[in-house]
């Protein structure tokens, strides 16, 4: 029996459990006979696995303390007195596996909601997660909301056809037969598309020339029909992934180059030149900073000179010092131009990170680590669309952490964020309440 859980526990912990595993998990652990095996493997995962999140003493306990008192849920009974003899290092290790384990897992997504923590979240309008919506913007200026389309071809633009998927995906395909319009010079006029999703919303395209976006929530996207032999350049606000497909000219073979323009309510912030690689760009404009997180290969951060709200010479030099900055995958590339301007004169700061923790919206999740309550806040309003109102001193609030899927309602996530240290919620006409 104890091998069949720890085989199970750590398949979970890794999330490489299939569902028939997950099931046979699901039913060891409500046997009332496996408390004192599970409090063992617990123990031994925690000794095993290197303590990689840290969090104040006040928060992992509280977590703790949720966790053994929730007395209607599938989750294990462990003696208080034994878990306070751990360090509290071991504390804050046990807390973030059990978060792991327990509330993305068993005690909030597998419909078993019915426990005392349920009555921190107020629920009078709930809210369902965002999905596959988005709207594309044509040559000519007519629009399409592709979320009421059917998939096939929805538009021809120049020599292409657009064409939508299955499971929010758009594609340009080059159509047989289907010229190009000429500009007064003679070359091939270009046209500009735009595809963009409202709050709740995201969508995934691939550009006429193989490379793939994915659109997070609130973000959009401006790129030709077609693109020019020399370079492949595109705009784009709020939030972007990017796995830009390698293209070299006909002639000499070299590299064509693809350049992300970064876009605001404030104007151009800056480019992202890229030859052929993965990364990702948060440039909302609600954001404290815009960042760019490279995953695979190389590129380029170069800052722009000027914006809307930079216009004096001086600030022309502060950004033109040190105003760039190469990547290699794992770091992070970070410029002003978001809601503060305490980066507005900085160059270019670059660090490492986690790519998992930026790519988990991609994933699918959503995932913080010493995250304060307003960013949370942020991600949960765009995913959702709904207002966010704070009745409650913002200053005082532990750093939250925390994962669990974006598939799912936002009273079950805010059951979620109470459990890891948060505030007490109320859901009003699209309005999240924190108090």
């Amino acid at each position: 029996m104890a091998s069949s859980l720890e085989y199970l526990l750590n398949r979970y912990a890794n999330k490489t459990c299939t569902p028939e595993e997950k099931e046979e998990l699901m039913r060891l652990l409500q046997e009332s006979g496996n408390d004192e095996a599970v409090q063992q493997l617990i123990e031994k995962m925690i000794q095993e696995r290197p303590v990689k999140h840290q969090m104040p003493e006040t928060t992992a306990q509280a977590i703790l303390q949720s966790i053994f008192e929730a007395d209607e849920t599938p989750v294990v009974t462990m003696a208080t007195t034994q878990v306070r003899r751990l360090a509290f290092g071991r504390i804050a290790a046990a807390a973030v596996i059990l978060l792991l384990l327990t509330t993305a897992g068993w005690l909030w997504l597998t419909n078993t909601t019915k426990t005392q923590l349920a009555t921190t979240v107020n629920v009078k309008n709930d809210v369902a997660p965002g999905g596959n919506k988005a709207l594309l913007t044509l040559a000519n200026g007519a629009t399409i909301v592709l979320d009421n389309e059917e998939n096939g071809i929805v538009a021809r633009e120049g020599n292409a056809n657009v064409v939508k998927l299955k499971n929010g995906q758009l594609k340009y395909e080059k159509a047989a037969g289907q010229g190009s319009t000429a500009s007064d010079d003679g070359k091939p006029a270009m046209a500009y598309n735009t595809l963009s999703t409202p709050k709740g919303g995201e969508y995934r395209i691939v550009l006429p020339d193989g490379s793939k976006v994915w659109l997070n929530a609130a973000s959009s996207i401006t790129y030709p029909t077609a693109f020019d032999a020399k370079e492949r350049k595109v705009q784009v606000t709020g939030e972007a992934y990017f796995e830009v497909a390698k293209l070299v000219t006909a002639k000499d073979g070299k590299r064509i180059p693809f350049l992300v323009d970064i876009r605001s309510a404030r104007g151009h912030l800056g480019q992202v030149q890229v030859l052929g690689t993965h990364f990702n760009i948060n440039a909302y404009d609600d954001e404290e900073a815009v960042k760019t997180t490279l995953l695979e290969g190389k590129v380029k951060i170069v800052k722009a000179t000027t914006t809307t709200n930079e216009a004096t010479a001086k600030n022309n030099k502060a950004q033109a010092e040190g105003a760039s900055a190469v990547l290699s995958p794992g770091e992070q590339a970070t410029i002003g131009g978001g809601r503060s301007n305490k980066l507005a004169t900085d160059g270019v700061q670059v660090k490492h990170v986690d790519v998992n923790d930026v790519m988990a919206w991609k994933n699918g999740m959503f995932h913080f680590e010493r995250a304060d309550i307003q960013t949370v806040m942020r991600q949960l309003s765009r995913w959702y669309d709904v207002q966010v109102v704070y009745k409650k001193d913002l200053d005082k609030s532990d750093p939250l952490f925390f994962e669990v899927s974006r598939h799912t309602n936002l009273s079950d996530v805010l059951k979620v964020l109470n459990l890891a240290g948060g505030a007490r919620f109320t859901i009003e006409d699209k309005k999240i309440i924190v108090q």
